[in-house]
């Protein structure tokens, strides 16, 4: 469905920072049907990616990267004062604000752990344009080592309030206003040690499974085979670049 409601404190967009954008422009493309076009936001360096005529994500070329890696923006109305309540909550500033031109404004900042996301303040541009079907994003989830220091710092940050604990792995969810607006997990036992916290992110398949089996025809890693959760059926991939991002197959 299409998207025309955007709420302060919210996921509001995801970015892909890549060292070749070509390969991962091609690979999103024939794994998720996205089309590209050039100069998001006023950047050459970036593309915005569209499913059917509406924005998804964007493809920004990072060619110092070692990796590829997904970002999750927060949507917020003023991001000045929004990175003043991070680094208050215990989080810090890694770029910006900045502008981004007409489409509004960002900044790239990490939590009391260290994990990184973004802020969205918007101007033309307010965030994804579609929800809910197979190639879109779904939402965030956070992994975390430590729950209790996540819950004060995203509280103080945006007001998030976790749920309780449930199914095998003790997810959460995060709410604002009431509603359910993201995942907590807790590092989970399969997770490398060396591997740091991260928000990972979601998108909306119709097989998790069969969408597994085509990333890796198209240049993809399997990290964690399609497993049954209590959202749906998930898989964790891992892009030609090395961007981790997990599908999901939603049973409601």
């Amino acid at each position: 469905m299409n998207i025309d409601f955007y709420e302060d404190g919210t996921p509001a967009w995801v970015e892909l920072g890549t060292p070749d954008a070509d390969v991962s422009a091609r690979f999103y493309g024939q794994l998720f049907g996205w089309n590209f076009a050039d100069g998001f936001a006023g950047q050459p360096q970036s593309q915005l990616a569209e499913l059917g005529g509406r924005p998804v994500a964007a493809v920004t070329a990072t060619p110092d990267a070692q990796r590829g890696s997904w970002t999750t923006f927060i949507n917020v109305t003023d991001a000045a004062k929004a990175v003043e309540k991070i680094a208050a909550a215990g989080g810090s500033v890694l770029t910006g604000p900045r502008s981004r031109g007409s489409a509004g404004c960002s900044a790239e900042v990490a939590d009391h752990a260290g994990t990184r996301f973004g802020l969205w303040e918007a101007g033309e541009h307010h965030g994804f344009g579609v929800a809910g079907e197979s190639g879109a994003f779904h939402g965030g989830e956070l992994i975390t080592d430590d729950v209790g220091a996540s819950a004060a710092f995203y509280g103080q940050a945006f007001g998030w309030a976790l749920g309780e604990p449930y199914g095998p792995l003790n997810r959460r969810d995060w709410h604002l206003g009431g509603r359910r607006i993201s995942v907590l997990l807790p590092r989970p036992p399969a997770m490398p040690t060396e591997m740091p916290p991260y928000w990972d992110a979601y998108f909306t398949v119709a097989d998790a499974a069969q969408t597994a089996e085509a990333a890796v025809r198209v240049g993809a890693t399997v990290l964690m085979p399609a497993t049954m959760t209590e959202h749906g059926v998930i898989a964790v991939l891992s892009d030609p670049t090395g961007a981790v991002f997990t599908v999901l197959a939603p049973t409601h």
